[in-house]
């Protein structure tokens, strides 16, 4: 599946890194110097993609995360950290779009989150 993904955006002119578990994915936002967006999948050797997602937020807040899934996960099984869903076999014009969307979502927002005031935050 990820070679097919990474044929599919190669081909639409994406810069596309595969990995093969979570942690190569956390080395690999860790260096890349830029990193436009991660395609998690649902099921994965040792964290799965709610988990992983989780971890690349706290590194990067702004960071579109679009998830793919042979299953029809619940709301409720999908993290918050999650931008897009998309199930694997959908055509390759809709994940397209999908990406296209988040892509232009991360360009609307500012160049990064501010911090939270102390006068909002009671434990500071």
């Amino acid at each position: 599946m990820r070679d097919l993904y990474q044929a599919m955006l190669s081909r639409n002119g994406y810069e596309a890194i595969t990995v093969g578990n979570a942690d190569h994915a956390l080395t690999v936002c860790q260096f890349k110097t830029k990193v436009d967006l991660v395609i998690v999948d649902l099921e994965m050797p040792g964290m799965d993609g709610n988990q992983l997602a989780e971890q690349l937020k706290l590194r990067n807040p702004l960071l579109p995360i679009m998830m793919v899934s042979g299953s029809n996960p619940e709301a409720e099984e999908i993290s918050p950290y999650i931008d897009a869903v998309v199930m694997k076999g959908s055509p390759i014009r809709s994940i397209l779009d999908r990406i296209g969307i988040l892509l232009a979502e991360r360009e609307n927002l500012p160049a990064e989150i501010p911090a939270p005031s102390p006068e909002l935050n009671p434990s500071a």
